[in-house]
């Protein structure tokens, strides 16, 4: 698979270097856009001397255009907001795309990719269109979306995740003009650390019905957008759920809770454990005698595998075609995003869309005049 980088920041220049030292078996680099000398000089003994190096993906796209480079995908690691038009101008190409997260600011951009993919497909049926949602291979999160998944201990009753060890310094915003900008990244520990943490929660719970958020912008840091998030959240099956994240906070947490029917799932750390009740609680509940009964607990701790290679098994999924992450399942995070934003900004509780609802398109416009607000339009 001839392969372009198209951003060769830093997680761009990471791919670049896995796929040029041979570690993705099947992948080829062929071109990247503007690198530096010291990104360039970690790769340059190991691609070959004909690889094309480009301004821009605009550049990439033309040399294709004019036969000067054969491509069958791009990886996509470019701020926030281009990522809509670079992937559709690879489509348009037959080219496949694998995307860093997210897919976009707000959610159109993400239905526009996929809305874009799909009628590429019908004269490309072969190309390949996903995420680099590289967590979803970690070993402890593929057990704990198993377990509630067997519905073994029964349905998800509530959902806790506090992931404060997102911390950052004042120079990671400094380290670049377009960080932490409503204009130019879109947002802030929501859209920028959080999407791994949202894919998950969808991923292995489903998509909330709605959101209550309360975002603080530049509390820790003197950013424009919001450095701290509080989000409370509903499912239709009537589980509820607390999702919290900051960058300003030591020396932090990542605390998973998912409390089930009859067991407690607590992932910290990346160190599973499950307690798992002597009898179902609704035997306790609806018990007569003891006006104290409490359920009894027995707790396990579950080994799972290091969760190594991460990236490696994305980009290697997406060589074979077995993707971690299929391209429409991007906008699932959006949603949550862009909801725990306007609810936020409009102070009230926001339901989240289902894809192809009356609703969506109005969600949709109402988020982005909010965001228009915000100078980012």
């Amino acid at each position: 698979m001839k392969t372009g980088i198209i951003g060769m920041g830093n997680m761009g220049s990471k791919y670049a270097e896995l796929i040029a030292k041979g570690e993705i078996a099947g992948m080829e680099l062929v071109a990247v856009t503007r690198v530096s000398d010291e990104r360039w000089d970690r790769i340059k003994d190991y691609v070959s001397p004909d690889i094309l190096r480009v301004s821009s993906g605009d550049d990439m796209y033309a040399a294709v255009d004019r036969g000067e480079l054969c491509l069958d995908a791009v990886i996509i690691v470019t701020p926030h907001y281009s990522h809509e038009e670079l992937a559709v101008e690879a489509f348009k190409r037959g080219i496949s795309v694998l995307c860093d997260k997210p897919a976009g600011v707000y959610s159109r951009q993400a239905r526009n990719m996929m809305n874009a993919f799909n009628e590429a497909k019908k004269l490309h049926p072969s190309i390949r269109y996903g995420y680099i949602f590289h967590q979803r291979t970690f070993p402890t999160y593929k057990k704990v979306k198993e377990i509630v998944e067997s519905g073994q201990y029964g349905a998800v009753k509530r959902v806790n995740w506090v992931i404060t060890d997102w911390y950052r310094p004042n120079a990671y915003y400094e380290s670049g003009s377009w960080r932490a900008t409503w204009k130019y990244d879109g947002g802030g520990t929501l859209l920028n650390q959080c999407p791994h943490n949202l894919d998950l929660l969808a991923w292995i719970c489903g998509e909330p019905e709605s959101v209550v958020g309360f975002c603080k912008e530049g509390r820790f840091h003197p950013i424009e957008v919001e450095d701290d998030v509080t989000a409370y959240l509903e499912w239709k099956s009537g589980a509820t759920g607390v999702f919290i994240a900051s960058t300003g906070e030591a020396p932090g947490v990542n605390r998973l809770e998912i409390s089930l029917d009859d067991a407690l799932i607590v992932c910290d750390k990346g160190v599973l454990k499950i307690g798992v009740l002597d009898k179902p609680e609704s035997e306790y509940r609806n018990g007569h005698g003891d006006l104290f009964a409490k359920p009894v607990c027995e707790w396990q701790q579950i080994d799972v595998e290091p969760s190594d290679k991460a990236y490696n098994k994305v980009l290697e999924g997406f060589v074979k075609g077995e993707l971690i992450a299929e391209g429409e399942e991007a906008i699932n995070s959006l949603y949550i995003s862009n909801a725990v934003y306007l609810s936020s900004w409009k102070n009230r509780k926001v339901l989240i869309p289902q894809p192809g609802s009356d609703y969506e398109l109005e969600f949709e416009k109402e988020f982005e005049e909010a965001l228009a607000d915000k100078c980012i339009v």
